[in-house]
């Protein structure tokens, strides 16, 4: 409960005390006058409302801070059209498994059954994307936005949605009501059982000894910070050659001898699939198949160890333990006596298979260099303690493959949803969240086209992203796709831009750099300087080789 206070405290004061004793630090957003009271309470319970150019962006700054702090990111909007607008960074947030809480205003207690004029049915919208949305009417708002913020956290984490009438958050809470809770739809997961799940351990133990060609695949169903360290001696121990997915880049050791690559997706991702085809045993280290665009898991011999569920549809894994990631690895990893015929040759023939399909014919073409070569340049000029975010685009595939990721926290995608516009607002939540780290941010330029006005944002936060634009002014994965199924290359290009002004007009300084060697030098000295910049990057689109959509 507030503290310091001679009266009643309202229902917004609540809400923001409740929020900074769970460590909540930041709320982002885009305000309406129904929203002023919640405004008001954050900043005066130290919290500080970070204004952005769309909800969107809001909520992909919050999901990023959710991401790297485990601590949930909170987003704030205003009634009917502000709720839509944070639609996608929370369906976003939703399949990404980031820890969001989402605040909106809803019509007022008087008018809400009365007049429908911005009145959309709150709950109903995001219930699906959720994995608990509540109307917040005044009573038991603390122990409601202590739940919130359990669930949000996981696992699994995800974006939890509170509806707040806009006449009831500077009114003096009501206490608790009749029924003990606020009225929610979705469902409120329990912790996970203690000990775990563990009916499946004798026979992934069996399958994995018994198996002469064991491979694992590393996913992001697992508290990443904490459970890395276990992987990444697991898969030491045992000698098991590994994948990851996407977004748990940086979990494993991406630089190690028995790392065969990346998937879902990247480009070349096809080759390292046929390895798993091959395998008897598949050991999925907190394997979501959130992540996956080709259904190879359906047939693999697929055995998981996750912190949360990872069944969805028709898909169920044939063996599965859920609990403690770093614990179970433990115990499978004193029961394993099996053997691995994989060799290192060929886990070198893969690698070079997977770089030879997106690896271009040459490091510059006409139109600028490829997208292959850049990648590379921005690896080798960026520090490794760099937070990267990486958008949506045909750049993604190329990001997803080529770069290595040190450590967890290092790499952002959106993979789950892959909402265009997450790069930048990745990004930027991560400038916020971790002020002492360099963050850049790799965009193409439909996807800067989008968030192109949070650049003011990024100017009047004083943050200090780079934010490197591959330009080649076309929807280029769409294009690669058109031209794949021999039809008209229709809808996806566009006029030219003159980026660098368009960057300099927001009060942000810009470049051009059309080679890998200029790259490099124009990242070193941003690293020297560290002050927001883009970074507008001439590709050709026609150097990006092996991808497949």
């Amino acid at each position: 409960m507030v503290t310091g206070l001679t009266r009643n405290p309202t229902c917004a004061e609540v809400i923001a005390q409740t929020l900074h004793e769970a460590g909540v630090r930041f709320a982002f957003g885009h305000p309406g006058g129904e929203v002023l009271e919640l405004m008001d309470a954050l900043e005066r319970s130290g919290i500080r409302f970070v204004l952005t150019g769309h909800e969107s962006t809001a909520a992909f700054m919050a999901a990023a801070v959710g991401r790297l702090t485990g601590t949930p990111g909170v987003c704030v909007a205003t009634l009917g059209p502000g709720a839509c607008n944070l639609v996608l960074g929370v369906g976003t947030a939703y399949l990404d498994r980031d820890p969001v809480l989402a605040i909106s205003a809803r019509t007022s207690t008087e008018r809400h059954h009365r007049s429908n004029k911005q009145n959309l049915p709150l709950i109903d919208l995001f219930t699906p994307i959720t994995r608990w949305s509540v109307d917040l009417e005044g009573a038991d708002v603390e122990d409601t936005v202590k739940t919130a913020l359990s669930v949000a956290a996981g696992p699994p984490r995800g974006p939890v949605y509170l509806s707040l009438p806009s006449d009831v958050a500077g009114k003096p809470v009501a206490g608790p009501d009749s029924a003990g809770s606020q009225a929610g739809r979705g469902t409120v997961h329990p912790p996970l059982p203690t000990p775990a799940h563990e009916s499946d351990l004798p026979r992934i133990l069996s399958t994995l000894n018994g198996a002469e060609r064991p491979v694992a695949v590393v996913g992001i169903a697992m508290d990443a910070a904490r459970d890395a360290p276990a992987v990444r001696r697991f898969l030491r121990d045992t000698g098991l050659p590994y994948a990851s997915t996407v977004q748990a880049k940086g979990i494993a050791d991406e630089l190690g001898d028995g790392f065969l690559g990346t998937i879902a997706p990247a480009a070349g991702e096809d080759r390292i699939i046929e390895w798993l085809q091959q395998s008897d045993c598949v050991l999925g280290i907190g394997f979501d198949p959130v992540e996956v665009s080709r259904l190879w898991h359906f047939d693999a011999p697929l055995q998981i160890v996750a912190n949360a569920p990872v069944g969805f549809g028709t898909f169920t894994p044939p063996a599965a333990c859920v609990g403690d990631v770093s614990a179970l690895l433990g115990r499978i990893a004193e029961g394993y006596r099996g053997r691995c015929l994989w060799t290192a040759d060929d886990i070198g023939y893969l690698r070079a298979r997977v770089d030879a399909v997106y690896h271009p014919p040459s490091e510059e073409g006409p139109a600028g260099m490829s997208p292959y070569h850049l990648v590379g340049a921005l690896r080798d000029a960026l520090p490794d303690d760099a937070v990267v975010s990486s958008d949506v685009g045909a750049h993604k595939n190329v990001m997803g493959q080529r770069w290595r990721a040190p450590e967890p926290g290092t790499f952002l995608m959106s993979n789950g949803l892959s909402s265009m516009g997450y790069g930048v607002g990745a990004a930027m939540g991560a400038a916020m969240a971790l002020p002492d780290r360099p963050v850049a941010a790799v965009t193409g330029d439909g996807a800067f086209a989008m968030m192109v006005q949070e650049l003011e944002t990024i100017r009047r936060t004083g943050i200090a992203p780079l934010i490197v634009v591959l330009y080649d002014a076309s929807l280029a994965v769409i294009k690669i796709a058109q031209q794949a199924r021999e039809l008209p290359v229709t809808g996806v290009d566009f006029a030219p831009v003159e980026w660098v002004k368009v960057a300099e007009g927001f009060g942000i300084p810009a470049e051009d750099v059309s080679t890998p060697d200029e790259t490099r030098d124009a990242v070193a000295r941003w690293v020297r300087r560290r002050d927001a910049r883009v970074l507008v990057a001439r590709v050709d689109e026609r150097l990006y080789t092996g991808l497949k959509y």
